[in-house]
């Protein structure tokens, strides 16, 4: 047996290790027994097996990086939560890059990333986006978008002047300081996904689809902030609309997460802390959207950037992002998928954002 400490880093890589091919038997494990059933075998005993490599793996996963919690941390609320009535969290959401298949001359990868904000603390935030929108460009009749922000596009151009953009970054750059709100975020680096889980199968309760991987990280996240904060929030989901289609795709893939759960948080604590339909918002006007849409665009180059790059915002995000104590297993509010290969990175990061440190 692997006894590890915090003082102990030998012991926890040594842990990690050992999670790591535990985790990979289990993939094995769990394809044999889906062939099984579906030839109609007796698959007892390898159900018995997969169960016993997921009870060591987490097991593994506590010595490698802190306490696995239990699923009934998500309980704390009633089987019908509109009405208890409680106090809404709005989440944002915004993506960048394609999350369908691209040519292998185009990068590679998808964001989704989303500002968590208290229904209460919005209309601040568009009170002062109006005020900026008056001071820069006479009017409030239209949105803030990237990448026309950072890289001096349309009317962000200022007509070359240079002061002038500055003014406009630090008033951009105090309207976050200012707003009260989190950060969610969720990465898919497409072809490491590709190649290591759809390509090979290893893993069929994964889906293969890039949209509904990255959803799943993020409601994960954003689920457990709900269910332990002390005002016990629900939260309410909100899109920009790109379409009728589109629109009607994303509820698809939204309601498909809270009927199936995932592997770490379960389809009740989904239906419990969430409401049960998203809204979609054209961009018009002032709202947090602008937020999501800006931090997405950060995340998206971070992510095409290895983890290894600093973004135009990403040190003013990085002071929203959630984070619960060593801030591992859901605990932080931003997940990269596949990590493997850049995890110290990612560590790093997250240490940054105010994460404990699991290894001295």
């Amino acid at each position: 047996m692997v006894h590890s400490s915090p003082g102990d880093p030998e012991g926890r890589r040594l842990a990690r290790k050992r999670a790591a091919l535990l985790a990979q038997a289990g993939r094995i494990a769990r394809v044999l027994e889906i062939l099984l059933k579906r030839a109609e075998f007796s698959r007892d005993d390898c159900t018995e097996i997969v169960t016993e490599l997921r009870i060591q793996e987490q097991a593994e996963l506590q010595r490698a990086y802190g306490r696995i919690e239990p699923r009934k941390r998500f309980k704390g609320h009633s089987s019908h939560p509109l009405l208890e009535k409680r106090p809404i969290s709005r989440l944002y959401l915004d993506e960048n890059g394609k999350s369908g298949p691209e040519p292998f001359d185009r990068p590679a990868f998808f964001t989704l990333g989303a500002i968590a904000i208290a229904e209460e603390d919005i209309a601040a935030y568009c009170t002062r986006a109006d005020e900026i929108k008056r001071e820069f460009f006479g009017t409030t009749d239209f949105t803030f978008h990237e990448p026309d922000m950072r890289f001096r596009g349309g009317a962000y151009w200022f007509g070359g002047n240079r002061i002038r953009q500055l003014e406009f970054d630090q008033a951009i750059e105090g309207l976050i300081k200012d707003t009260s709100f989190l950060v969610f975020g969720a990465g898919i680096r497409k072809r490491a996904f590709e190649d290591q889980f759809v390509a090979t199968g290893i893993d069929p309760y994964l889906p293969t689809d890039v949209y509904l991987v990255a959803i799943i990280l993020l409601l994960e996240r954003y689920v457990d902030f709900l269910a332990t904060s002390p005002d016990k929030r629900l939260g309410r989901l909100e899109f920009e609309s790109q379409g009728p289609k589109e629109d009607a795709e994303h509820q698809l893939e939204y309601t498909g997460a809270l009927l199936d759960g995932s592997q770490w948080v379960p389809d009740t604590a989904f239906r419990g802390w969430l409401e049960t339909g998203l809204r979609f918002t054209p961009k018009s006007g002032s709202s947090p959207m602008e937020l999501a849409d800006m931090f997405s665009r950060d995340l998206y180059e971070w992510i095409c950037g290895d983890c290894n790059v600093t973004p135009k915002r990403w040190n003013s995000f990085g002071q929203r992002v959630y984070c619960r104590g060593d801030g591992q297993m859901g605990k932080f509010g931003v997940k990269i998928f596949p990590d493997s290969d850049i995890r110290d990175r990612i560590q790093a990061h997250r240490l940054l954002c105010g994460a404990t440190c699991a290894e001295n």
